[in-house]
């Protein structure tokens, strides 16, 4: 698949379900998939990451609060919480009505909930 699929792909993916994916977020996504289909040439390990992201967000509907606070060496007004999936990270914020992801971060770390 080339860049274009990939980025209507994730479009559709985060418009069908009904997620809140930050702009940032959204494009690290688009980012991070057109880089493993086309520079790693593995458009099956991208769907992949997509689907994994996938079930894991539907998870975090239900126990929004199951993943571990970001601690950040400064003081910030909002309470991010982390989420690993495979090699990324998954940075989001958990409000009144829903689960608001805000980043997605290649990171080869330990960060599990």
């Amino acid at each position: 698949m080339n860049l274009f699929n990939f980025e209507e792909y994730v479009d559709e993916v985060i418009l069908e379900r009904g997620w809140v994916y930050l702009h940032l977020a959204q494009k690290d996504l688009q980012d991070i998939t057109a880089y493993i289909a086309e520079t790693l040439k593995a458009p099956k390990a991208a769907m992949d990451l997509i689907d994994a992201l996938d079930n894991s967000i539907k998870w975090l509907q239900e126990y929004p609060y199951s993943c571990k606070l970001y601690r950040a060496i400064e003081s910030i007004e909002t309470e991010y919480r982390i989420m690993t999936i495979k090699n990324y990270l998954v940075f989001y914020v958990v409000t009144e009505h829903e689960v608001e992801i805000h980043r997605i971060i290649y990171a080869k770390m330990d960060g599990s909930c």
